[in-house]
Parts: structure tokens; sequence; C-alpha cells
């Protein structure tokens, strides 16, 4: 899905809908490989519409991708389900008529690229702790003078323990000690 931001603008009384199956696979590799391991092609509908001389697009994206469990990086399958929503401008001071909390992107070259954007919102929709099925509940793994410990149970061991001071001259610290008492 690619267009050109003049041709675009001629959907003004009515919008441009649009239902297509994208195949994002080998980008979301090439990009974010480390989070992605496979995709399934993603169903994109939607519509844009030129307003102001602004262009407005609305699309519904669902699918499926797979990414590696953060705690055990086996292969999780995750369900996609999300809606995307932009207001492409070729003027900057346009950028004023819309909130903050807009997505509002300033278009250089006349040329929308939504297959790409389609692509950086599905791999903004990965979360940061991905479990495979049964490691929310299991022990944490262990090791040879290491263990992983559930951030709520790291917050109440730093609670119950002073702060050790670790800095080179926490060493030196008793050296008069004796030498004051006399």
């Amino acid at each position: 899905m690619k267009w050109n931001f003049s041709e675009l603008l001629k959907y003004k009384n009515e919008a441009l809908k649009f239902e297509e199956t994208l195949n994002l696979e080998a980008g979301l590799l090439e990009n974010f490989g480390d989070v992605v391991l496979s995709a399934e092609p993603m169903h994109v509908t939607g519509f844009a519409q030129a307003d102001h001389e602004d262009i407005i697009i609305h699309a519904h994206v669902t699918g499926k991708l797979v990414t590696p469990s953060t705690r055990s990086a086996q292969p999780v399958e995750l369900p996609l389900d999300f809606d995307i929503d932009e207001v492409y401008i070729k003027e900057a001071d346009h950028v004023d008529r819309y909130e903050i909390e807009d997505s509002v992107i300033l278009v250089a070259d006349d040329f929308v690229d939504f297959d790409q954007v389609v692509l950086e919102y599905v791999f903004l929709q990965v979360p940061l702790q991905v479990l495979a099925e049964g490691e929310a509940d299991a022990e944490m793994p262990t090791g040879d003078g290491w263990e992983v410990i559930a951030e709520e149970d790291f917050i109440e061991k730093q609670a119950d323990e002073p702060v050790a001071k670790n800095t080179p001259m926490a060493g030196l610290a008793d050296l008069f000690a004796d030498k004051t008492k006399d």
C-alpha cells in the first residue's frame, strides 16, 4: 500500500477504502529479527481520506507472529489485532491543527509508504515480556552463583537489606576509626 500524497488528496468527499493482505515477514526479520522469529501475512482494512489538504488514514490490522519467550527463548505465537490512526501533512505548519497525542507525519517526497507503517506498528505490538505456556507459574531459572527473581521479590529484598556502599573509597571509611577513640 503505497500512495502518492497528491493522488490521495482527490478523496475529499468519499474515502479511499482498502483491504489487503501484506506479507511483512522479510522486513520484520530484517529489521527486528531479534524480536520476531516469523510472521503470517497481515490482513489490513481501512480508509484514507483528504481533510483540509492533509490525509487521514485509519487501518485495522490482524495477524500472527512468533516471538521468543523473554525467559526461555522458546517460540511463542502472538495474535495481533490493532488499529492505526495517522495524519499525513505536506506543510509543517499544519501540525498545529492536531492534538499532541495524534500521530502526525510530515511527507517530504509526495509518497506515503503504508506498508512500512504497518511493519513498524506490528513490531510495536510485541510486549516487553512474553512468556511461553506454563512459564508464568514455573520456577525461575538459576545457575552457579546466579538466579532470576521477580521484580516484586527484588524490591522486597532491597527494602529488607541496607544499601551497601560499593565505591572505591568505601574500604577507607574505617581507616581512622581506631585512632579517634584514643
